[in-house]
């Protein structure tokens, strides 16, 4: 076991090394957040944008208080370290959690994790408030597994605690923990009345009335009240957010090959839960799945919850012994092992010229690595006549060869954190070369909105799209203002005089990157196409971006540029 555990934690490495070196763009509005935190409290009106007033639920600010923290004393690598520490932890509690479903068949729980929760964390393990949602969701449901025998005196404490925990550092998801007694709420009463399903949970249903009390209870633990409780309610099912927040889109066969991958887990965990399980097991896959095809942002707790019943249908599941063959496996072996030297040796020759300390790092790798090779590869042979370790030897080889092949690319490959696109930090560099960021009111595409705030200046809008809804802030429908404006139904000549806007990044794409470029009442300050400063595959990567200044006064007998 030890080997397949290596294995899971070299994969997992291998991944985060490759694509999880980045910085999420929301970790902006939440460090902007958590700096706010730490400098002047918890805030209930709004203060990053040019809007007034507005009324304000930091639903994040715990989450944000500590990424800030990381952040401040780590940098971008701090962010990333974020990352890495949150896949790993949703790693374990997954595995843990599916070895209790299994009744301890640790190999299936390792093959499932392997399955479902590398992709969790390939997709979804950045800086962002769900890896902390997800992990007390997965503790809430181990504590109901481990101890669905019966309730303990101090699950009612652990919940309660769970409870406000989420609601300070993730409150949208607060109702979920709600939501995910549910399933076995309907166990104890339904679950042994049904042919097709066995009960195995077997509290009484005022347990756990006790438990969603507690749950209740926590949820007002918080700054905001039931405020905070209720905010997924003022956030979701809005067209505007729906329109702009593409995870929020319905899961469809477009939404590339996670909707493929999503549909056909959802058909096999139901073809598989034709066998007769514990109905909450059922339940939650049912009820997971659902979710995700209603939004994409469900599907992280589909691959989390709803592949349970996965565990629990293969918990007798056993590989087979004896089945490795020691002349095909060696041969296989092999020719593994020259395509691997095969493949790094061009991957090598290709790679740039290496800097220190990254070359005194893979000359000490790789004879490291080869010597690994060689030890596996001795203990391999030596079980030759042993066909029941023969598969343990195999594994071994095999995790040292995957060593070998992917170290010395990650050590070549690896580049710092990708924080942010360089034409949108250039962007914000010539903002600050102009004057003081109190003394601008700055419009910036959606998205984008998020960084420039972060550097101190106030935006007509950012990626916060709830933020900009009356429900919430009590005043205005700023997204669909914002919607408007970018399809010429609200001039953006009345836009920048009801906001008295001074300066617009336009993004390309953006209907004002057109048009400002011919109205002679706005001055071109920057153009990303003609900084020097950006390498031109960079160029060709990123968004084009421009600054404009609102100056009519200086332009006013000016001629349309083309």
């Amino acid at each position: 076991m030890r080997t397949v555990y290596a294995t899971l934690g070299l994969v997992f490495v291998l991944l985060m090394l490759n694509f999880g070196n980045g910085v999420n763009s929301d970790a902006w509005f939440l460090l902007n957040h958590g700096r706010y935190v730490a400098s002047f409290g918890i805030p209930h009106v709004e203060p990053f944008t040019l809007h007034e007033g507005f009324h304000f639920v930091m639903q994040q600010w715990l989450f944000a208080w500590l990424l800030w923290q990381i952040y401040a004393h780590a940098g971008s690598w701090g962010l990333v370290a974020f990352s890495w520490a949150a896949g790993a932890a949703i790693l374990f509690a997954y595995c843990r959690l599916q070895i209790l479903v299994s009744a301890g068949n640790r190999k299936l729980a390792c093959l499932l994790t392997g399955l479902v929760g590398l992709p969790i964390c390939l997709l979804f393990a950045s800086q962002r408030p769900q890896v902390a949602s997800a992990l007390i969701f997965l503790a809430e449901i181990y504590l109901l597994e481990r101890y669905r025998a019966r309730l303990t005196r101090a699950l009612p404490l652990a919940f309660f605690a769970l409870s406000a925990l989420l609601v300070n550092l993730h409150a949208a998801m607060w109702p979920m923990m709600l939501v995910f007694l549910l399933p076995y709420l309907a166990e104890t009463l339904f679950g042994g009345r049904f042919s097709w399903c066995e009960q195995t949970f077997l509290w009484s249903p005022r347990h756990l009335l006790v438990l969603l009390a507690a749950v209740f209870l926590g949820g007002f633990c918080g700054p905001y009240g039931s405020e905070a409780m209720v905010y997924t309610l003022h956030s979701y099912g809005y067209a505007e957010i729906n329109q702009h927040v593409q995870e929020m889109s319905p899961l469809s066969l477009h939404v590339s090959l996670l909707g493929i991958c999503l549909l056909s887990m959802f058909v096999l965990t139901a073809v598989y839960a034709r066998r007769k399980m514990p109905l909450r097991y059922l339940l939650l896959a049912v009820g997971m799945g659902l979710m995700a095809l209603m939004a994409v942002r469900s599907v992280f707790l589909y691959l989390l919850f709803g592949t349970l019943p996965l565990g629990y249908v293969f918990r007798d599941w056993q590989e087979k012994q004896g089945s490795v063959k020691w002349r095909q496996a060696c041969g296989q072996m092999l020719l593994l092992a020259v395509l691997i030297l095969f493949v790094d040796g061009i991957l090598l020759y290709m790679s740039p010229a290496l800097e220190e300390p990254r070359r005194t790092l893979l000359y000490a790798a790789l004879p490291l690595l080869l010597v690994a090779v060689l030890l596996a590869a001795r203990d391999f042979r030596r079980r030759r006549c042993d066909t029941l370790r023969l598969e343990e030897g195999r594994r071994r080889l095999l995790l040292a060869l995957l060593a070998l092949f992917t170290l010395p690319l990650c050590i070549c490959f690896t580049r710092p954190p990708d924080a942010v696109p360089l034409s949108l930090a250039r962007s914000v560099d010539v903002l600050s070369t102009l004057g003081p960021a109190e003394d601008m009111r700055l419009y910036t595409e959606y998205v984008y909105g998020n960084y420039c705030e972060f550097r101190g200046y106030r935006c007509y809008i950012d990626a916060r799209a709830e933020v900009f809804l009356p429900a919430l802030n009590h005043q205005k429908n700023v997204l669909k203002e914002w919607e408007d404006v970018c399809a010429g139904r609200i001039d953006y000549h009345t836009l920048q005089q009801t906001y008295r806007l001074t300066h617009f990044v336009v993004t390309e794409g953006d209907m004002l990157y057109t048009y400002l470029a011919l109205d002679p009442d706005y001055v071109l300050l920057w153009d990303s196409e003609t900084d020097d400063a950006i390498p031109e595959d960079m160029k060709k990567a990123e968004k084009k971006l421009r600054i404009y200044a609102y100056r009519p006064a200086e332009n006013s007998s000016a001629a349309p540029r083309d």
